[in-house]
């Protein structure tokens, strides 16, 4: 195994993700001579005010960080333990006001009647089981709402810009799904309930070791690992991969699936957390890191070995999911949308596999947010937060844990103050430590279901610079379409459904309004990373997240796909 102390040098390289710069803040420039908005913070207005302007009105902050471009923390006002946070492009002086997440409530906007007497209906809304969303985008402003309708949270963003364009759809209702303490007995079905149900699982160890296997010059902080759950019922294997990766292409992913296949797994999910600290493992940003990809793909499969041979039969199987709260228009401290603020899911879910004496084989764990706590990225390989989480989740108890994660397009990021490895510690404690609370209030998940919806996706290519990235080599295009595929699995009432890439939130909740189960999960970067899927009514010209898209026709045919999966699955 590496030490963590252990330097590797070889040719100097560009940054991977610098151009992921223009995504950490909202983007949008107003004059003097356009209208006002319809509400500011302290009077100033983002997209036209500089950080001189907002220290004159503000003062100095509690506290200030770079976070790809620059935070500041200030107190909310009558709310003890909040922050409003500014975001700025940059800490120079004539450095512009990006866009403020505020926990502070306005006077006269204090719940949703308020809103409406002064702002009339919003361009957008989303409604959800504990919050709601209402989005003023042209007017420069959006709200979020407990489920009694009071404000918790405000955003303010340069406005004359509407996000959702009129005739497009302008409410999403999730608002009857299930979510948080279920209604029942809270007992464990007998095992005859659960099909014959048999599940295993385990992690090893990808850190990269080879000298110039990255392609440039890196430490090694703290171990990559892939951890591995199978689960067999009723003829079927299944496994799930967890792995501290950026990303792995389709066609690297289907060395993985196929060697499993021939240790009896009939479909396996490797699903990516996004690691900005991993390297990047598909030569999109300009090495292919061909040796190591071999090594993951090698050590990957022992573990999927291990699964197979050593699998068991379960007892129980307890499911739960938790919309964390959104005071701030984010949740406090772990994940903010960075393009988009407000627009974000906040539920947190799990999947537990019991053994006979009541101990948890594994702990599945789901929620979306770009792993990509650490400043200098791959230069300083770790897990980030999800490899804190999931040894903390094995310490408490939590038998092997999993991390998938979810709909992260849209720049689902982390909330956390400074990007480091100690804020990336606290942050992965943090959510080990909510995933405990989660637990205790699962449930039996009956009746009993086991089974897998799979088909291929071919996506036209139209963006022109990622053609150029597949000319040289890096992936093969058919007839100018990219090649993917898309699953759909139902786990006792718990549901999947895999996404290959990187899927904007506001796409998830059209899917998510079509699952029945519980929990419902996206799992994001599976099987493939193709980069971002945003809406065609919300493509921009001027956006990172576009520049890393095959084109506007993504997200709907991913959408699509979904839907028509969960149709066969019925």
């Amino acid at each position: 195994m590496n030490s963590p102390n252990r330097v590797f040098v070889v040719a100097a390289a560009v940054s991977l993700f610098a151009s992921a710069a223009f995504a950490q803040a909202v983007k949008g420039s107003v004059t003097l001579d356009d209208p006002p908005p319809a509400l500011t913070f302290h009077g100033l207005v983002p997209g036209l005010d500089t950080m001189e302007k907002v220290k004159a009105a503000l003062g100095e902050p509690v506290f200030a960080s770079k976070w790809y471009n620059y935070k500041m923390y200030y107190p909310a006002k009558d709310r003890e333990g909040l922050y409003d946070i500014v975001h700025m492009h940059g800490s120079q002086p004539n450095a512009g006001l990006a866009e403020v997440e505020a926990a502070s409530i306005p006077e006269g906007f204090e719940n949703e009647i308020a809103i409406r007497r002064r702002l009339g209906d919003p361009e957008y809304e989303l409604r959800m089981a504990t919050w709601h969303m209402m989005d003023y985008g042209e007017k420069g402003v959006r709200f979020a709402l407990a489920a009694d309708g009071h404000t918790i949270g405000v955003a303010y963003v340069p406005h004359l810009y509407r996000r959702v364009p009129p005739g497009e759809r302008a409410l999403v209702d999730l608002s009857n799904l299930r979510e948080g303490p279920q209604p029942g007995p809270d007992r464990m079905p007998r095992i005859a309930t659960l099909g014959g149900l048999l599940a295993a699982a385990t992690e090893v160890d990808i850190t990269p070791t080879g000298e110039d296997w990255l392609g440039h010059r890196y430490e090694v902080h703290d171990p990559l690992k892939a951890r591995i759950a199978v689960f067999r019922a009723q003829g079927v294997t299944v496994a799930f991969v967890g792995a501290d990766l950026f990303g792995v292409s389709h066609a690297d992913n289907l060395v993985i699936r196929q060697g499993a296949a021939q240790l009896g797994v009939d479909h396996t999910v490797i699903a990516s957390s996004h690691n900005h600290a991993a390297g990047d493992t598909i030569g999109v940003y300009g090495h292919y890191p061909a040796e190591y990809v071999a090594h993951i793909q090698r050590e990957t499969l022992k573990g999927i070995e291990w699964a197979v041979d050593n699998l068991q039969q379960v007892a129980a199987l307890r499911t739960a999911s938790r919309e964390l709260p959104m005071d701030g228009i984010r949740v406090q401290g772990l994940f903010r949308n960075a393009r988009n603020p407000g627009l974000l899911d906040p539920t947190l879910s799990t999947v537990q596999a019991f053994d006979k004496n009541a101990k948890p084989i594994v702990t599945l764990v789901h929620f979306a947010c770009h792993v990509e706590s650490l400043e200098k990225g791959a230069r300083e390989v770790s897990a980030d937060f999800p490899g804190y989480m999931c040894d903390q989740l094995k310490a408490d108890g939590h038998g092997q844990a999993v991390f998938l994660n979810g709909a992260v397009g849209g720049m689902i990021s982390g909330d956390n103050p400074e990007r480091t490895h100690e804020s990336a510690r606290e942050m992965g404690l943090r959510l080990a430590k909510l995933v405990g609370e989660v637990v205790k209030i699962s449930q039996p998940s009956r009746p009993f279901r086991f089974s897998v919806e799979h088909s291929p996706l071919h996506i036209p290519v139209s963006n022109a610079g990622f053609i150029e990235r597949y000319k040289s080599g890096m992936r093969e295009l058919v007839r100018g379409r990219i090649v993917t595929d898309m699953m759909y699995i139902q786990l006792g009432e718990a549901q999947f459904v895999t996404v290959p890439g990187e899927l904007l939130p506001e796409v998830s909740f059209e899917i998510l309004e079509k699952m029945n189960g519980f929990p419902r999960m996206l799992i994001g970067l599976a099987n493939d990373q193709i980069g971002y899927m945003v809406p065609a009514y919300d493509f921009r010209d001027d956006y990172y997240e576009e520049t890393v898209s095959q084109g506007p026709a993504t997200a709907a045919q991913v959408r699509d796909m979904a839907i028509r999966l969960l149709d066969r699955g019925e």
